[in-house]
């Protein structure tokens, strides 16, 4: 995600940043309910890396972070790399979430909604906010 805009603290609860062993930041995620995560598959998650729930500011050590370690990776078995199709990996936590005003998880629709063209829809992540 790039030329987006800052998020106002707290706005998208269920937006998760995956971190290896060492705290460095790859991907990010969404929580959809207090065990499961949806990614990418090419972000090629492991056991050993985590989940982190409540973060705003990756630079900051004051807000209230949930680090949750991942307990099983579901990566799309058909997902390809040279093509990026079937891009969407689940991850099971070891532990639950626990849902707060910083952490729930995405508002998923139900099957009947209807979007027509036009309808204004959001993408959240770590992107940059400038090219």
């Amino acid at each position: 995600i790039v030329n987006g805009e800052d998020a106002i603290p707290g706005s998208w609860p269920w937006q998760v940043s995956l971190q290896d062993k060492t705290g460095f930041h790859f991907c990010g995620g969404s929580l959809i309910s207090e065990d499961w995560v949806v990614t990418a598959a090419h972000c090629g998650v492991k056991t050993s890396d985590v989940v982190v729930a409540g973060e705003f500011d990756q630079g900051s050590d004051e807000e209230n972070i949930q680090v949750l370690k991942i307990a099983q990776v579901f990566k799309n078995p058909k997902f390809n790399m040279f093509t990026v199709r079937n891009d969407i990996t689940l991850l099971k936590l070891a532990t639950p979430a626990q849902f707060s005003e910083t952490v729930s998880a995405v508002s998923l629709p139900n099957v009947d909604d209807d979007f027509p063209p036009g309808t204004v829809c959001a993408t959240t992540g770590w992107g940059k906010t400038k090219y």
